[in-house]
């Protein structure tokens, strides 16, 4: 099964197209590739954060345009098959920094489809989340829940950002770690399509999966690899 063509036809019949990109292990690689998949389809996408995200320099987003202030991308006219970057410069050279929102709920009616980086992981496969992060906008139809099987069966510690015990990430730990208030599913609501990707398992090995089996997602659940653009099961 093809990834980026199996979500399409997840999120499509959403009236809007507002996706945030939460989790650990890949959320910038589905920003890009997502969107990507998005223009070749003939939509007009924009990619953006909520938080930070990676600075576009150091970065190959494969943009048409990169806009780095809110005049130049207000001012930009929207056309089909196109994708945008925007995001504001940050005093990490790194990094680049939310917009305001006053601006993006403008750039929101003007897009097919936003793509948006909605917490940090700091490189880490799993995610524990704070009071401060996922930031999700109100607009927001989609969640996309990110986790990189690379986590599972190492100590909590290395794999896991805001987690530093010695708890092997085995299938005890990720269902508790899935119901915790602060996990995985954190930003997801009601009203949103949610969807969970546990990406490269090309690397890792399928192996691993004997891991996940008895954990109860509650959300379709893509073992997946995200530079492949492949499926390798469905949970």
């Amino acid at each position: 099964m093809k990834l980026y063509e199996t979500l399409f036809e997840a999120l499509k019949n959403k009236d809007r197209h507002i996706i945030a990109i939460t989790g650990g292990g890949g959320k910038t690689t589905l920003l890009k590739k997502f969107s990507t998949f998005l223009k070749e389809k003939g939509y007009s996408v924009l990619i953006t954060t909520s938080v930070k995200v990676q600075n576009p320099l150091f970065y190959d987003y494969e943009a048409d345009f990169v806009f780095k202030n809110e005049i130049d991308v207000l001012s930009h006219e929207v056309k089909k098959a196109e994708k945008v970057f925007y995001a504001e410069e940050a005093i990490d050279l790194k990094k680049f920094k939310n917009p305001r929102y006053e601006v993006l709920s403008v750039l929101f009616n003007r897009y097919d489809y936003v793509l948006y980086e909605a917490d940090g992981s700091r490189g880490l496969p799993l995610k524990y989340h704070s009071a401060r992060d996922p930031v999700i906008y109100d607009e927001t139809t989609s969640v996309i829940a990110i986790m990189g099987s690379d986590g599972i069966g190492e100590k909590a510690y290395s794999v896991v950002f805001g987690d530093d015990r010695e708890k092997v990430v085995d299938s005890s730990y990720l269902n508790a770690y899935i119901r915790d208030p602060e996990g995985l599913f954190k930003g997801m609501r009601d009203d949103t399509e949610n969807i969970v990707l546990i990406n490269k398992a090309d690397e890792f090995g399928l192996d691993k999966l004997k891991e996940i089996e008895s954990v109860n997602f509650s959300y379709p659940c893509f073992v997946c690899s995200e530079e492949e653009d492949a499926i390798y099961k469905v949970f």
